[in-house]
């Protein structure tokens, strides 16, 4: 839609017509990644809001960040990329006029622009997010009935619990379907080079494990043990030996992997306090994959 006032009153109209979690996108056709979203909150409230981008996409520029600061625009985690950028508008003047700025101010797109409109809903998203909270208070006790205390939680809110000479990570996760997963990941080797022996070794190593995968991250030179529960689903029981057979068994490996490939075990980074040498992307976290 190129014509400045037919595509005012189309996104009026369909403003007007959002019911709650529903937004309407507007998106410049030459320039995609400048996409804005209206949507209608829980609430009956109104926000702006610029979504957040994949981490293979490029993130939104630092002038572009700034400018949304300026504007009133606030992130809930502004170093991280996939978070949206949201203001809350009293009324459809205010998103529609809070839409030109940001196409014409920030994103330096012209008045005669072609516009795309594209129409969801994120009731999944907040539904997800409802199911979340229930889901890490029930992980919480489980780990706290482990460990004998409240559990350590990482830069992510992800728990993060000692078991014998390594550590596991548990990360509820919300993915875009509206299931609630949870990824039960050691790191268990860094350092490592990356080769094609590596992987067979990795990948053979996979084909005889009943519970668990081992993973390369090779652009952090680091291997993981992971494994995934529905959170639907899983018993406390369930839990409890997923941990253990998470941990034991990269407890069994990663001397060995370090022997076979070099590098370093995780214990021995913990043990040189290195921390920089610590990949901090887990397993399962590509373009897409959670909320």
């Amino acid at each position: 839609m190129t014509k400045p006032a037919a595509a005012e009153a189309f996104l009026r109209s369909a403003v007007e017509d959002l019911e709650r979690f529903d937004f309407v996108g507007i998106v410049p056709s030459a320039h995609p990644l400048n996409a804005i979203e209206v949507t209608r909150v829980e609430t009956d409230a109104l926000e702006v809001r610029v979504p957040g981008r994949p981490p293979l996409l490029p993130a939104l520029e630092q002038r572009v960040r700034a400018s949304l600061r300026e504007r009133g625009f606030a992130s809930e985690a502004p170093d991280d990329t996939t978070r949206p950028w949201v203001k809350a508008v009293a009324d459809t003047e205010e998103a529609l006029a809070t839409v030109e700025t940001l196409l014409r101010e920030v994103f330096d797109e012209s008045p005669d622009a072609d516009l795309d409109f594209r129409h969801g809903s994120h009731r999944l998203e907040y539904e997800a997010q409802q199911k979340l909270g229930v889901i890490r208070e029930r992980v919480e006790r489980v780990i706290t009935e482990m460990l004998g205390s409240a559990p350590e939680q990482d830069e992510e809110h992800d728990y993060v619990l000692p078991v014998g000479d390594v550590r596991v990570s548990v990360s509820p996760r919300s993915v875009p379907n509206g299931q609630v997963v949870i990824r039960i990941a050691c790191l268990t080797n860094v350092g490592l080079e990356p080769s094609g022996e590596l992987g067979l070794f990795l990948g053979q190593l996979n084909f005889g494990l009943m519970f668990g995968r081992f993973a390369l991250d090779s652009m952090r030179r680091a291997v993981w043990i992971d494994e995934t529960l529905l959170g639907d689903h899983f018993d406390d029981d369930e839990l409890r030996f997923v941990i253990e057979i998470v941990a034991s068994t990269a407890d069994e490996w990663d001397d060995r992997i370090k022997q076979m490939f070099g590098g370093a075990t995780l214990r021995e980074v913990i043990a040189s306090r290195d921390a920089q040498a610590l990949s901090s992307t887990k397993p399962g976290e590509g373009v897409g994959q959670y909320l």
